[in-house]
């Protein structure tokens, strides 16, 4: 499925003609349930919630009534993917600065990427959303399947083929994550995060995060 990307303005419009909305005015915001409050985030954010929220309402063709913000990330984007390749395509290596916001329905867990003010669903993952199952939990849900979409992708296997199997909280010593490339200079931690652990058939894979980026450690070989 390709990425459908709004924009603020065509947010604004949306919101403005009822389509994909229930209401005329802006959605409002509403917080997974200890995630955050409206109170806490400042105009910027209120923004990004509004436009994300906008985003989601209108690739799924529900009411904004039912979507609830998870969190709302700053991230660097490493190409113009933006965090989000598709197979067989090639991006241009350029570092964009955006957010991840990761959105819920119901159980299921959607995340909106956006940078300079447009932004889309993110859909390298199964486009119905993937169910929070006990072992994605809350603190880690998104980077467990960021990890297993990475993995597959790796593997070349269906999603479904990966099996989270758990996480565990770690405290790097810089932002390597543990996993310091040759010659590579890092920021100086503490860098809290999280060890993941996955499963494909008989292997098992570690991935490492620090809630903004999730990386495999070690690297993942051919056999």
């Amino acid at each position: 499925m390709q990425n459908r990307i709004v924009s603020l303005a065509v947010a604004a419009a949306l919101i403005s003609t009822g389509v994909a909305c229930a209401a005329t005015e802006q959605p409002e915001i509403r917080f997974v349930a200890g995630q955050g409050s409206v109170e806490a985030l400042d105009a910027e954010q209120r923004a990004l919630a509004r436009l994300a929220i906008a985003t989601l309402a209108d690739d799924r063709g529900i009411s904004s009534d039912r979507i609830r913000v998870d969190t709302i990330r700053a991230v660097q984007w490493p190409d113009s993917s933006l965090g989000c390749p598709q197979p067989g395509q090639q991006y241009l290596q350029v570092v964009t600065p955006g957010h991840r916001i990761s959105l819920r329905v119901d159980e299921q867990l959607y995340t909106v990427h956006e940078a300079g003010g447009k932004a889309f669903v993110c859909h390298q993952r199964k486009s119905g959303g993937v169910p929070l199952t006990p072992q994605l939990e809350i603190v880690w849900g998104e980077q467990m399947l960021e990890a297993r979409a990475d993995l597959a992708a790796r593997l070349g296997v269906a999603e479904e083929a990966i099996r989270p199997m758990g996480g565990r909280p770690a405290t790097w010593e810089d932002s390597s994550l543990g996993c310091p490339a040759p010659g590579g200079t890092y920021a100086p931690g503490p860098v809290e995060g999280y060890v993941l652990v996955l499963r494909h058939g008989t292997r098992q894979f570690t991935y490492h995060t620090d809630m903004e980026r999730t990386i495999p450690c070690p690297a993942i070989t051919a056999d």
